[in-house]
This record gives structure tokens, C-alpha cells and sequence, in this order.
């Protein structure tokens, strides 16, 4: 089997998005693990996950806690640039 793939991908969580929900141990049971004392997830053991049990974790976050990065770039959650013609927040008309 080709590692190659997963050796790329760097997989955080983000502790101030996350809020417990544990969906992520569902969709991934023994891959990611809530922390009985602070409640945010980790990885239990990145080398034995697989990348579709990261992603598969990712997916289901629903503060999109869990960030996905592969080569330096991020792969999960997209970041979306805003679309031609949408204002900013930035207080400009």
C-alpha cells in the first residue's frame, strides 16, 4: 500500500472551534477521541487512521474544527473567496 498520500497531509483541531459534539467519534470510532477534561477531540493514533477516516471525521464537524492540510495547503474546510459583486463586512458601501 502507497502511503504517500496520508505522509502529506497534516490533520489538526482547532480547540477554540470545537465544541464536543463528538459526531467526529462517530463517523470515525477510535480515530478521534474527546479529552474527558477539556472536551475537545484529538486524534488517538494518526499513523493507524486512514484517510478516509480523517476526512470521514472532518466531514461531519459542524464547527468545522477539524482542519485537513495536504502539501502546506488546505484541503478541508475549502476557505471560499467571496463571489464578484458581494459586499464586504468591511463597512464600505
Amino acid at each position: 500500500m502507497d502511503d504517500q498520500p496520508k505522509r502529506a497531509l497534516r490533520v489538526w483541531i482547532d480547540p477554540k472551534r470545537c465544541i464536543a459534539n463528538a459526531k467526529c467519534t462517530t463517523a470515525a470510532p477510535g480515530v478521534y477521541i474527546l479529552d474527558e477534561e477539556t472536551g475537545v477531540a484529538y486524534i488517538e493514533d494518526p499513523e493507524a487512521a486512514t484517510v478516509e477516516q480523517l476526512f470521514a471525521g472532518a466531514r461531519v464537524c459542524p464547527t468545522q474544527a477539524i482542519i485537513i492540510e495536504q502539501y502546506g495547503r488546505r484541503v478541508f474546510p475549502q476557505i471560499l473567496t467571496p463571489m464578484f459583486g458581494e459586499k464586504s463586512d468591511s463597512g464600505g458601501k
